[in-house]
């Protein structure tokens, strides 16, 4: 059988022998060479498929061949969709508005600063003249129940002793239950208009009206975990933010967006102060067409899910079973295609704090994001999936090429990689075309069906086919240097 031991020489009478015309014509699937080895070939008669090729250890170096074995596992068929990192609606972005009508009187936090539950955003002077009379009126009808209360302990004894008529002492019980009435009307009313329990107790123990706000960020009770609210909590005066700064909170979940406002600014009632975001929890959106719906559908069904995949060339990463949380009801007019959404779980990568101690942070990912998603569609359970670069195709059939071992099977060492390690210590590798059945290919991969020639276990070339294959077409056609050897 003829022997490769110098590879250039063989390329080149390849090469050669094409030109010339000696009936071999390839047509490829893509590039040529080995960024698509996958080839197409006519007008051969491959019929002697048991025939082996030898390659010199030092030609195999040339190559830079590698072999691996055989394994069986499952492959999915991926469909590839753009995809975009956008906000979830009604839960990553928050807007902080005024309590009442005021003017700006300080800002404490700053855009792309973070937050916690707790923190002081803004100072307001109140000026909304209804709330300071909703005060007045507090004031005035708590001084008069104090008169009252203090009439009626004086009328008690009075009455008892049968020194006044308990008419009298009557009018002023109904007078006092009537007064808590108005009482309990203006407390509903500080309500309304914003004030909270601890200032509205302030009024009516101390007779102190608000006339500054603090408005802080909190979480409301009963709030899921994970489910973000934003509630204002206001202050009667200013206070120091220890124990409610963002240092007290280790792990700070909002973030400054945008700020709509500065000191000595006057804002009305509900304007926004404030647009604040949580990017703890994102969406990724995907754009599909509708033939691509029923595999979309079934993923849940199936347990499968979506890798996306981020950024450029050495900055690129993964990201793997992101699942379907919801399927639009709109079609996009302009597109004609159907949104998706998947949850994509978000991490810091960066923070540090300025000279005044402000906590700034970098999430990983960010709304606006490119990317890519590879949608399972089909599935090949126990099957053999080997590089694209160690399979090619010669008209209908495609080969791989398995090395032999001339020492016979009972000499073998016991473990694959003790045969791996072996490679390195044999001055020639004899290959052997083995014919097998394609079932799926994709930029990457090939799946080859496990029920054929080909067995788990086997080693074989796991890159160069092309190469190796144009070398054996040469040795069928008679090229090369011939020696005897018996199989």
């Amino acid at each position: 059988m003829p022997r490769l031991s110098d590879l250039g020489v063989i390329l080149s009478f390849s090469l050669l022998s094409i030109a010339g015309g000696l009936g071999t014509g390839y047509l490829f699937w893509g590039h040529q060479g080995q960024d698509d080895p996958i080839v197409t070939e006519e007008g051969d008669d491959d019929s002697d498929h048991h025939d082996h090729i030898d390659i010199s250890a030092v030609a195999a170096k040339n190559l830079g061949l590698s072999f691996g074995p055989v394994t069986l596992e499952t492959f999915r068929k991926l469909l590839p969709i753009p995809g975009m990192v956008v906000e979830k609606p009604g839960q990553s972005g928050l807007a902080v508005t005024s309590p009442t009508q005021g003017i700006v009187r300080e800002v404490h936090r700053f855009p792309g600063q973070a937050l916690s539950p707790g923190d002081l955003l803004f100072t307001l002077r109140v000026t909304d003249e209804a709330l300071e009379g909703a005060q007045l009126s507090l004031l005035e009808i708590l001084t008069r129940i104090t008169v009252t209360e203090r009439e009626i302990a004086r009328l008690d004894p009075l009455a008892d002793a049968g020194a006044i008529v308990g008419r009298r002492k009557l009018e002023m019980e109904y007078q006092l239950k009537q007064l808590n009435s108005e009482r309990d009307a203006r407390l509903q009313e500080l309500r309304l208009r914003g004030l909270n329990a601890a200032q509205i107790e302030r009024i009516v123990d101390e007779r102190e009206l608000v006339s500054e706000i603090e408005v802080r960020l909190g979480i409301a009770a009963g709030v899921e975990t994970g489910v973000l609210s934003q509630q204002v909590t206001l202050v009667t005066e200013l206070e120091t933010t220890n124990g409610l700064d963002s240092s007290s909170d280790p792990d700070p979940i909002y973030t400054v967006e945008k700020l709509n406002v500065f000191p000595g600014r006057a804002v009305q009632k509900g304007e926004e102060l404030c647009h604040i975001a949580s990017h703890s929890e994102l969406f990724v959106r995907g754009e599909a067409f509708e033939t691509d719906l029923p595999a979309i559908r079934k993923l849940n069904e199936r347990g499968w899910g979506i890798a996306a995949e981020f950024g450029q060339e050495q900055g690129r990463f993964r990201v793997e079973d992101l699942s379907v949380t919801y399927i639009d009801n709109h079609v996009d007019p302009e597109t004609q295609t159907f949104p998706f959404y998947l949850s994509l779980p978000n991490r810091v990568v960066a923070e540090h704090r300025d000279a005044a101690g402000r906590l700034f942070r970098s999430w990983q990912f960010k709304p606006g994001q490119r990317a890519h998603l590879s949608v399972p569609v089909e599935e090949w359970p126990a099957q053999i999936v080997l590089p694209r670069d160690a399979v090619v195709r010669s008209g209908p059939e495609v080969f791989v090429f398995r090395l032999e071992d001339e020492q016979g099977a009972d000499k073998l060492p016991a473990t694959v990689t003790e045969r791996l390690a072996m490679l390195a210590e044999v001055p020639e590798l004899e290959l052997e075309p083995v014919s097998v059945q394609l079932l799926h290919q994709d930029r990457w991969n090939c799946v080859i069906a496990a029920d054929g020639e080909l067995r788990e276990g086997d080693i074989i070339a796991m890159n160069r086919a092309y190469q190796i294959h144009l070398a054996w077409k040469l040795q069928l056609s008679g090229g090369g240097h011939h020696h005897d050897h018996d199989h």
